[in-house]
């Protein structure tokens, strides 16, 4: 039962969203939303999947350790964020804000318990999108363009992502991908995989949307945005990157070097910023570049993934943490909360563990992610990285400078929300009592050196104050705004020549065809929102009835050439079969006594083979067989089969003058698949891998799957839409066909269950 608290998790904030606009009961509904998702994580056990064949194309949950680490971190983060949004002063809007931040939560949630593809995409768009309403909330000039290059790059950052996702569901064969048949994955799958969560995660170049997004939003947002929506993209990389299965070493070093570019760029531009909420993106662009770096040894060295993917989520919940931390405290301070000191205090430990120093939970961190570390193919990595310790002391010393001067804005109400931060930093300061990790010496060194030269540049500000502010916010877009700026200019000169010349002409048409007062008043009234809204809802119900009625298409693909047989006679006439007492059916010859095959099949695949049919009169078959007989289904018989073929699948036999101790398995002889509705469209699967071992299962294919699907549809099974994915839905026809012939209910595609699919009717 509690299993159930997986759909719970996500659902629960999708129905508390439409309440939270109220002024009187919603203001603490965000607060509510993430409590299902705690209760997962302490009560379903790991493992644990649910399928929901009815949902999108058939949806997968399930808890796996990854999942259970992201499901905590997240929805702690989300509960101590949706008490600040209750607390804080939103202004008129507050309930739309409240709205929109339950969507984002659910989108969140479901793309962590969601075990598909589907799932994945649909969560992350649903985030996504309505992110961008949290962005926009102020409604102020500055709020606006930050929202506007948010939504530019949320878009771009979607359709790669839908693009990598439905590739990776066609080269895999299923939306539910093991980590084994991402092995096979091709460089436009993962190409685009890396390119949409990039955008995400903030890597550099495409990182322009995040430092401007950041202080745009209320710190409610941008609390979730730095420390838990940005961090789905390490999620989505770990779960469908073939990480620790192959090595894929161009990929990794490419990887590894954008994340490192944007490690070593994003520090000093963050130090320019004159606004702490600024620096804390800029700070959040750095340790996203890391944590790709990182990610990126792992695919160039998949020993490193046996240690390096939880060594990545220690780090992650510990960012998640801190930085989560940091922008509630930004908030407070501009609120006014009461205790100040406490929170200047309270800041100022979360900088240290930002900064990696002794017992904190920076030092577990990096600890942790020391092997990959070591063990990088470019040794420099560690000197950059030791670097960055240094830079990021300093960024956390420019960020408390800028928290210390921040005007307060007294709001009432703050108590809960100080609470909650409060609880939120000694969980930090406790963080290292749960994963423990011995001080070093070089972490203090390091840190040290950067204490030290914040106080230096404290004492004598002058040669660097003047490089504050010189770079901008959102850095590249100032690079690029004077040719933008050119080229719109342009194209603006251009708009009105091109109108000056079309003008009269349009003129004279619309003349012509200028419309009477009531047609006029007509469309007036149809552009109204009601009826507009109302028209559009209607054609998409009629679309989605129409889609859901519309009958499942079969097709049938042709059969490759097969090596074994070029071509196939048709028998002239059954009549010279003189000795065979009873033909049931054309299409089913019930036994084939003895097949006599020589040892070697010459290239020109010649085949001499005698058998004998129930009475013991022999057909004496020529060396070529040139057509098959052609076979007519009945309608009691959906599924007309030849055992004969079925028995020449079975593995050869060892003849006598075979070397003992050889593999049984021919890998000559294949498993021949036919179609449901015609006999000659056969789909050969191998029996033998390469080392000659007969296969208990085929290799999963798009064609293979399609294949078994309209077995199932024409023995009357539903298994969805014939789409060549092995979802849910096709996984519970596939049992449901298994208990129906009193089979254990599996739910596997293996030779047994293509037997007894293709098996003639009883």
């Amino acid at each position: 039962m509690s299993a159930w608290l997986l759909l719970a998790a996500w659902i629960w904030p999708l129905l508390l969203a439409p309440f939270a606009s109220s002024t009187r009961h919603g203001r603490w509904l965000a607060a509510l939303g993430p409590l299902p998702a705690l209760g997962a994580t302490l009560v379903v056990p790991l493992g644990t999947r649910i399928e929901l064949p009815w949902l999108l194309l058939g949806t997968q949950l399930g808890l796996d350790p990854l999942g259970r680490t992201y499901l905590l971190f997240t929805a702690l983060l989300w509960l101590v964020a949706g008490i600040h949004a209750g607390s804080a002063g939103l202004g008129p809007a507050a309930g739309r804000f409240r709205a929109l931040f339950l969507l984002a939560m659910a989108g969140n949630l479901w793309l962590i318990v969601g075990q598909d593809l589907a799932s994945f995409y649909a969560g992350f768009a649903i985030m996504g999108l309505a992110a961008y309403g949290l962005v926009i909330h102020e409604g102020n000039a500055r709020a606006l363009r930050a929202g506007r290059v948010y939504l530019a790059m949320a878009l771009l950052g979607e359709v790669t992502l839908f693009a990598a996702l439905a590739l990776i569901a066609s080269e895999s064969g299923t939306l539910a991908p093991a980590p084994q048949q991402l092995a096979t994955l091709g460089p436009a799958a993962i190409g685009l995989l890396l390119a949409g969560l990039a955008v995400k995660a903030g890597l550099m170049p495409l990182h322009l949307w995040l430092p401007l997004a950041h202080p745009a939003a209320p710190a409610a947002a941008s609390a979730v945005l730095s420390a838990t929506m940005i961090k789905v993209a390490l999620l989505g990389w770990l779960r469908y990157l073939p990480v620790g299965v192959i090595a894929l070493p161009g990929w990794g070093e490419l990887l590894t070097g954008i994340g490192l570019l944007t490690l070593a760029l994003a520090l000093p531009i963050g130090l320019m910023q004159t606004e702490a909420k600024t620096v804390l993106a800029y700070s959040s662009i750095a340790k996203m570049g890391l944590l790709a770096a990182l990610l990126g040894a792992m695919l160039a060295e998949p020993t490193l993934a046996e240690v390096g993917v939880g060594a990545l989520a220690l780090y992650v919940v510990h960012h998640a943490l801190v930085k989560g931390g940091l922008f509630l405290g930004v908030g407070l301070r501009k609120a006014g909360a009461p205790a100040q000191p406490l929170i200047l205090a309270g800041m100022a430990l979360l900088a240290l563990a930002m900064a990696g120093a002794p017992l904190t939970s920076g030092a577990a961190a990096k600890a942790a992610v020391a092997p990959l570390l070591e063990h990088a193919r470019w040794p420099w990595i560690l000197t950059l990285v030791s670097a960055s310790v240094v830079v990021t002391t300093l960024l956390m010393a420019r960020l408390l400078w800028l928290v210390a001067g921040i005007e307060a804005r007294p709001h009432p109400a703050q108590g809960w929300a100080l609470a909650s931060w409060g609880g939120l930093v000694a969980l930090v300061v406790l963080f290292p009592l749960l994963v423990p990790a011995p001080p070093e010496l070089k972490d203090a060194l390091l840190v040290g050196a950067g204490v030290g030269l914040a106080l230096l540049v404290w004492r004598w500000p002058g040669p660097l104050r003047r490089l504050a502010g010189q770079v901008p916010p959102g850095d590249l877009l100032a690079l690029l705004a004077p040719p933008w700026h050119a080229v719109s200019h342009a194209w603006q000169r251009l708009a009105r020549v091109w109108l000056a010349l079309t003008r009269p002409l349009v003129a004279r048409i619309g003349e012509g065809l200028t419309l009477g007062p009531a047609v006029a008043d007509g469309e007036h009234a149809l552009r109204r929102w009601p009826v507009a809204g109302a028209l559009w809802l209607t054609l998409l119900l009629l679309l989605i009835g129409a889609l859901w009625r519309a009958p499942v298409e079969i097709a049938a693909r042709p059969m490759e050439s097969d090596p074994l047989i070029e071509s196939i006679s048709e028998i002239e006439s059954i009549s010279e079969i003189e000795s065979i007492s009873e033909i049931e059916s054309i299409s089913e010859i019930e036994s084939i006594s003895e097949i006599e095959s020589t040892s070697e099949i010459e290239s020109t695949s010649e085949i001499e083979s005698t058998s004998e049919i129930e009475s013991t009169s022999e057909i004496e078959a020529s060396s070529e067989i040139e057509a098959m007989p052609e076979v007519e289904s009945t309608p009691d018989d959906p599924s007309p089969q030849i055992e004969s073929i079925q028995e020449a699948e079975a593995t050869a036999r060892v003849e006598p003058g075979s070397t003992p101790g050889a593999s049984a398995c021919d890998p000559a002889r294949p498993f021949l698949l036919a179609a449901p509705d015609d006999a000659e469209d056969l789909l050969r699967l191998p029996r033998c891998d390469s080392e000659g071992s007969t296969l208990d299962a085929p290799e999963l294919s798009n064609a293979l799957v399609r294949r078994v699907q309209r077995w199932l549809v024409a023995l009357g099974f539903d298994p969805g839409p014939v789409d060549g994915l092995i979802g849910p839905r096709t996984r519970a026809a596939i049992r449901a066909f298994e208990r129906d012939r009193g089979d254990p209910a599996r739910g596997a595609i293996d030779f047994e269950l293509l037997e007894r699919l293709t098996a003639p009717a009883r």
